[in-house]
């Protein structure tokens, strides 16, 4: 893992009428990690790792636990 710059944000997506109730909204990234990933250029990619609900995240972990129609953004935040 390699740490993240400060100030970026991962945010939860969903397609409209998506239940997210019990869906925790995401968080800030902490981390990047690099995936295998055979139908990736070069056979990985490199994904955000984040915090939300109280533990670290990557957007694969996340989507097992709680969706597979969720998505992730990641983006600067706001504060």
């Amino acid at each position: 893992m390699v740490p993240a710059l400060p100030g970026l944000r991962a945010d939860v997506t969903a397609p409209p009428g998506s239940d997210t109730s019990a869906v925790p909204g995401g968080g800030v990234v902490v981390g990047w990690v690099l995936v295998a990933d055979e139908q990736a250029v070069g056979g990985a990619r490199v994904d955000p790792v984040f915090l939300a609900a109280g533990r670290t995240w990557t957007p694969e972990q996340f989507r097992r636990e709680h969706g597979q129609h969720l998505g992730m953004v990641v983006g600067r935040s706001e504060a």
